[in-house]
């Protein structure tokens, strides 16, 4: 049984605006305490939209459509399908069904009579996704900065306008179970998608936000446990790969050749039995071809 674990990195960039949240005239960053210190952080339900968002644009066939003219989802299928839905297949469902009255009877304090009450149930159809995303969080201090607004033409009192911003980059995890999927070809999908994820939360074109990886850390494994969540650290200007991974490796609670490791933060590492490579789309491509041979989807790849 294999399993899929990752440490994503994102570019350097602004970021604001990522949940779509104000507070009067005021757009706030959501944030976490971190290590003891604020930092601005992502929801993974926003990784996870913005994944179903890319697979929809790739033409994959998706239960929840997105319009982006009326910022809604249309449900295409109400009692959803893994097998012909990418997203119900990868990222799971809840579907609920509303309640119904029932009659039951109950006995009175009079033997002779019973009097009849309605009771209403519900019903769920649960499916546990394939995919867990963790939430992003940013690999440096939140440090308050706030960028002020004005809109043209006349002016009122909600002409004015705030958001707070972070220049930062952020971090997160995942983790997939190949073996739940109904189509294990969809691994592919996950990979490709992660890889070019672009409008996560409440992006938009004021504020474009670079969430696809700068850099990544990938495990493929037969262990249950990724033990790489959150493995960059901040050092000086640049991002590195923290000293737990690499003790990790040294005393064989990961097996480096279980790594696959592209981008930014692979210069100058070394890593032992570890796949290290300055790109991202090397690195990528040469796990695809061991995941293809480990699940017989070989045909499927070039």
């Amino acid at each position: 049984m294999y399993h899929l674990f990752g440490n994503l990195l994102t570019h350097y960039g602004s970021a604001s605006l990522n949940h779509g949240q104000s507070t009067g005239n005021v757009t706030h960053l959501q944030k976490v305490c971190w290590h003891n210190k604020i930092h601005s952080t992502v929801s993974g339900d926003a990784i996870r939209w913005a994944l179903r968002y890319y697979w929809q644009q790739q033409d994959y066939e998706v239960n929840r459509v997105w319009d982006a003219d009326t910022f809604t989802h249309q449900l295409i299928d109400e009692n959803f399908d893994a097998v012909r839905f990418i997203d119900d297949d990868v990222l799971g469902y809840m579907g609920i069904e509303a309640a119904k009255e029932e009659l039951i009877e109950e006995e009175s304090a009079t033997p002779s009579k019973k009097k009849k009450i309605k009771k209403t149930k519900g019903t769920s159809k649960p499916r546990l996704g394939a995919l867990g995303v963790n939430r992003a969080i940013s690999l440096i201090p939140y440090n308050g900065n706030i960028t002020f607004n004005a809109k043209s033409g006349a002016k009122d009192r909600t002409s004015l306008h705030f958001h707070e911003y972070h220049n930062t980059r952020y971090q997160y995890g995942l983790a997939l179970d190949p073996h739940h999927l109904k189509d294990k070809s969809r691994i592919f999908a996950v990979i490709d998608g992660l890889m070019s994820i672009r409008k996560v939360g409440g992006h938009n074109n004021v504020f474009c936000y670079d969430f696809s990886p700068e850099s990544l850390v990938l495990r493929w494994t037969q262990e249950n446990s990724p033990h790489l969540f959150y493995c960059f650290e901040q050092h000086q200007s640049e991002p590195t790969i923290s000293s737990d991974l690499i003790e990790q490796v040294e005393v064989q609670d990961i097996e480096g050749s279980e790594l696959w490791i592209g981008g930014k933060i692979a210069k100058n590492l070394d890593i032992k039995d570890a796949h290290i490579f300055p790109g991202r789309k090397q690195a990528v491509a040469d796990l695809k071809r061991v995941i293809a041979r480990d699940l017989n989807l070989t045909d499927l790849l070039p």
